[in-house]
């Protein structure tokens, strides 16, 4: 089986910023999926697909700050 591993970077925590929930100012996230539903006539397979869209929502109260959505979806930013 395959494994690539990812670069180490060296970063400097101190050199970053924390990321917070919007709605409550939590800085704890859990990632979580949307679901987008591919139609069979668009698949390249010929049948409906499934698509999971992971991001990230706030472990307090489940919001989805608007930079972990995909760009489509602004308008639906909760769980």
């Amino acid at each position: 089986m395959n494994n690539p591993q990812q670069p180490q970077m060296n970063v400097d925590f101190t050199q970053t910023t924390a990321e917070k929930c919007e709605k409550c100012g939590s800085d704890t996230f859990k990632q979580v999926y949307k679901m987008r539903k591919l139609s069979a006539l668009l698949s390249p397979t010929g049948q409906e697909a499934r698509i999971p869209i992971p991001m990230f929502a706030c472990e307090k109260c489940g919001y989805i700050n608007k930079c972990f959505l995909p760009k489509e979806d602004f308008g639906d930013d909760s769980i």
